[in-house]
């Protein structure tokens, strides 16, 4: 970790490495036909995007420069 002193592109870092995440979860999980066959594994891929969700939320409002940003992303339940 570094000494430097923390600033918002840190924070920008956290949220965009979230987002990377959560699309990969998406993408190779989530979007996946194990997941389709199997209403536990759908369940808990959906879980775990809430909450990687949540996550990205929860650093978007860590934001120093007096706003907080608050950005809707695609749902992660999809028919499949």
């Amino acid at each position: 970790m570094s000494d430097d002193p923390y600033n918002d592109g840190y924070t920008h870092e956290a949220l965009h490495a979230t987002h990377i995440i959560m699309e990969t979860l998406d993408r190779h999980v989530i979007e996946a036909r194990c997941t389709a066959a199997f209403a536990d594994v759908k369940e808990a891929a959906e879980h775990a995007h809430k909450a990687l969700f949540d996550l990205y939320q929860i650093i978007g409002s860590k934001f120093d420069d007096g706003d907080s940003i608050t950005i809707e992303l695609p749902k992660a339940q999809k028919t499949l």
